[in-house]
């Protein structure tokens, strides 16, 4: 039967639409999702410029966001860009509120976001967000402050010296006895200036205080990461010198995700301690390093790290550490140090009154409060003089909190702290291993009463 032209007509007009539509359909492919695929450059206002960032798009998705410029103060810009992977994970700027201290950069970045090219062609007005602190005190960055279990014996060299307004830094290094290239310890460790801008940290030494947690949150990368870093790669290497990079950025000082970052070959460090690095760990170093090839030293190394356990034999969360640096010649202790490390997680501490000092030290923490009724440091310091003076490694009754007083008013002291006879355990298995060396002279333990 044959069709009528009003019918023929109307085949002929869906035919046309859904070969529209397909063809539609085909164009569209390529940018199906939230935003058009391809790789993208986008720019907002920051607070001192313009923030330039290089987005990639793949399936409508972000899979990717670089920042290729700013002129923002890097510290602050720094901290913004903790919000780029969250961009990324989110597919968007929807919902993300700005970094505390660094609104107008975090704001700058969102906005930029917000510019892309979308795959429905229409572009949302950008609303600015304000900053909104993070619940809770769970902390989401990663180290390990945990010492090297067991003896550790070798060749001592230690260097220090003030850079940029008055920060001490200090350079330990221990090579092997047998081997000066073989480098069995790396450990640099720095104090803040007596004028620092923040009370808290004047004198402090950062390697395992509070210091970290702060920087973590202002900056995304705690202070000690990049020591950390350099350090493994200076024992598992045995490198201890650097040579300038000619090919060095000086764009990308501080750049998380970007290689080059200091003015050194082969390196390749997080952000948050790179002037450190450069201007004081490196210089120590080198200077250390000039001494093995040259007069090297007659002083010996000494570390015992052991985890302290309970009566069931359960790690408390808890690694005590005694240091002997000693000088063979003349049989005596230049230099001690003991200090008792927690854990690096909350949940391996078992007392739940000191899981807040997680990766820190009872030396080196601000907040520690020793029971005995004096500073834990108070403790230490006194007894590096001791047995520099020439006192005995056992000896100890004179120094600060090693009895009972039962008077506070009086004394300062309540009772004696228990820290004193995990000391004298350790002191007593270094002593004999550095009498069987023949490197110290004999020390006499107290009469009993």
């Amino acid at each position: 039967m044959a069709m009528s032209n009003k019918l023929k007509k109307t085949i002929i007009v869906s035919s046309i639409g859904l070969a529209t539509l397909s063809a539609l359909g085909c164009a569209s492919s390529l940018t199906q999702g939230k935003y058009v695929d391809g790789t993208h450059l986008v720019q907002a206002k920051g607070k001192k410029s313009q923030i330039v960032l290089e987005v990639k798009v793949d399936q409508g998705k972000i899979v990717d966001i670089k920042t290729k410029s700013h002129k923002e103060t890097e510290s602050l810009y720094l901290n913004a860009e903790r919000l780029l992977p969250r961009i990324v994970a989110n597919n968007g700027h929807e919902g993300i509120d700005a970094v505390s201290g660094a609104t107008y950069s975090s704001n700058g970045i969102l906005k930029a976001v917000n510019d892309l090219p979308r795959a429905s062609s229409v572009q949302p007005e950008y609303v600015a967000v304000g900053a909104k602190e993070e619940q809770g005190d769970d902390f989401k960055l990663k180290w390990s402050i945990q010492p090297k279990l067991g003896l550790l014996v070798g060749d001592y060299y230690y260097e220090e010296a003030r850079f940029r307004q008055g920060h001490m830094g200090s350079m330990t290094i221990v090579t092997n006895s047998q081997d000066r290239n073989d480098v069995i310890l790396a450990e640099f460790n720095e104090s803040g200036r007596p004028n620092y801008y923040t009370r808290l940290y004047q004198d402090v030494p950062k390697r395992m205080s509070e210091y970290n947690f702060s920087m973590g949150k202002k900056k995304g990368t705690a202070w000690v990461q990049s020591a950390l870093t350099m350090e493994k790669l200076m024992v598992e290497q045995d490198k201890l010198t650097f040579e300038p990079n000619p090919n060095h950025d000086p764009k990308l000082a501080n750049k998380l995700k970007e290689p080059n970052r200091l003015k050194y070959l082969g390196i390749d460090v997080v952000a948050g301690a790179s002037n450190s690095i450069q201007q004081s760990m490196i210089p120590l170093t080198a200077k250390i390093h000039h001494k093995i090839h040259g007069e090297g030293t007659r002083l010996k190394f000494y570390q015992l790290a052991e985890k302290l356990v309970n009566e069931k034999g359960r790690w408390t969360g808890i690694t005590a550490m005694l240091r002997l640096v000693v000088d063979p010649a003349s049989k005596q202790i230049i230099k001690a140090h003991f200090d008792e490390i927690f854990a690096d997680e909350k949940a391996q501490i078992q007392d739940a009154s000191l899981k807040k000092f997680y990766r820190q030290s009872k030396y080196d923490s601000i907040n520690y409060s020793e029971p005995a009724r004096i500073g834990f440091n108070v403790m230490i310091d006194a007894l590096n003089a001791h047995l520099q003076a020439g006192g005995s490694l056992f000896d100890i009754n004179d120094l600060p909190a090693t009895g009972d007083s039962g008077n506070y008013a009086a004394t300062g002291f309540t009772k004696r702290s228990s820290s004193w006879d995990i000391y004298l355990n350790q002191a007593e298995q270094l002593y004999k291993k550095m009498r069987l060396d023949g490197v110290i002279a004999e020390h006499k333990h107290p009469a009993a009463k």
